[in-house]
């Protein structure tokens, strides 16, 4: 064969590695999709998911979503007065004005202001009955269910009319049935809370049940009422008047441990699951407690937060209507894109509020892969160089 030959067979298997090579950097993988192709995706005539780029508009939409808490379920003022109930255990106190139907003057009450000539009685504590009554000794069976206990005291001192002189009652729930929520879960004192009269609001209910027995900032609180279950974190229930609300009779609480969480992916320095060291935490915070961007493979043109978001909120993201088969559901796959290469990016991310179960992710950048390529020609191209040099010397 040739010399001329020879060079031509050694340029082909050179090409041919070159080929190769390029199929084999195009196939190489990498952590995850590229900007492009997120923005490809998120434009296409049927885009997956909500691709929305983070301005101070996007911030001041997500500012104003009304948070799916308790404060829906909240009443102007206190609940109804509390009645009385079947199964109640109540209690009968009556004064009389001097010596009467109670015996004579008790020394205990005589001496007491407001008291001089009185004499009072005690009834045992008793449970309201099935027929909704109580039994008070000269006055009968005095019905109690469905009143108050105020009502209950008029229908006493009526019926000892005529029996006692300047008759007074004064009637109490000591246990109740049905005027009561119930606290469980992770509470030093869980079980049944008697509802006040006057009414009784989330945070006094968990205060008579012990307090919590973890972190506020881990703690979720849920309220199931009518079917209906919401849930709110302990920092926002305390930091918020307004989702303080009264609760009614037969709401169930429970409290629970659920750290907020969030996954940091990509071209970071450190891939990791990060649970939330405060109750509240934004991206800038998030992406340094993932190391950082990586400076060789990080396009910090392509950071991204991916959730679901309500589809109230996901419909204030944008002008025009959402896609029929994104507003079909209850919530809305959305990712959000953040640039970091300006400064403004840098303060957008440090008031951009993360959510617990968010995913971060910093794409790689193209020169990534460019640099790739050209790693690999060269070392290829000096391999064929050496080859070719050994064969055709003479």
């Amino acid at each position: 064969m040739g010399r001329l030959s020879r060079a031509r067979l050694g340029r082909g298997v050179l090409s041919g590695m070159l080929v190769l090579s390029l199929a084999a950097c195009a196939t190489q993988p990498i952590s995850g999709p590229l900007s492009k192709q997120i923005s490809t995706e998120g434009a296409s005539e049927a885009p997956p998911f909500l691709l929305v780029p983070v301005d101070r508009i996007t911030l001041t939409a997500l500012s104003r979503a009304a948070p799916d808490g308790f404060s829906p379920l909240a009443t102007p003022a206190p609940p109804p007065v509390v009645t009385i109930h079947v199964g109640d255990a109540v209690s009968v106190t009556l004064w009389e004005f001097g010596s009467g139907l109670l015996g004579p003057v008790n020394a205990a009450t005589a001496s007491q202001p407001g008291l001089v000539g009185a004499q009072s009685a005690t009834v045992p504590v008793q449970t309201v009955d099935q027929s909704g009554t109580i039994m008070v000794p000269f006055a009968g069976e005095i019905r109690a269910a469905g009143l108050t206990t105020r009502q209950v005291q008029q229908a006493i001192i009526a019926a000892l009319r005529g029996k006692a002189s300047q008759t007074q009652a004064l009637v109490q729930v000591v246990q109740t049935t049905d005027n009561a929520v119930t606290i469980s879960g992770d509470v030093n004192r869980p079980g049944r809370v008697a509802l006040m009269g006057a009414g009784t609001r989330l945070l006094d209910a968990l205060s008579q049940a012990g307090g919590t027995t973890g972190k506020a900032r881990d703690m979720l609180v849920q309220l199931t009422r009518g079917g209906v279950v919401r849930s709110v974190r302990l920092v926002d229930l305390q930091a918020n008047p307004s989702e303080n609300i009264y609760l009614v009779p037969g709401d169930l609480v429970t409290l629970s441990q659920e750290p907020q969480t969030l996954v940091v992916l990509g071209a970071t320095n450190k891939n990791q699951e990060m649970t939330f060291a405060k109750s509240k935490v934004n991206l800038a915070e998030a992406l340094g407690n993932g190391g950082g961007l990586n400076d060789s493979q990080a396009d910090p043109f392509g950071v991204y937060v991916l959730r679901y978001e309500p589809l109230d909120v996901a419909k204030s993201l944008r002008t025009e209507p959402l896609p029929d088969y994104l507003a079909a559901n209850a919530t809305v796959p959305v990712v959000y894109q953040v640039n970091l290469k300006s400064a403004d990016g840098l303060l957008l991310a440090q008031n951009f509020s993360m959510r617990d179960r968010d995913v971060v992710y910093v794409a790689t950048s193209e020169s990534v892969q460019v640099g790739k390529i050209a790693r690999l020609l060269n070392e290829i191209t000096s391999i064929g160089k050496s080859r070719t040099t050994q064969r055709f010397t003479y």
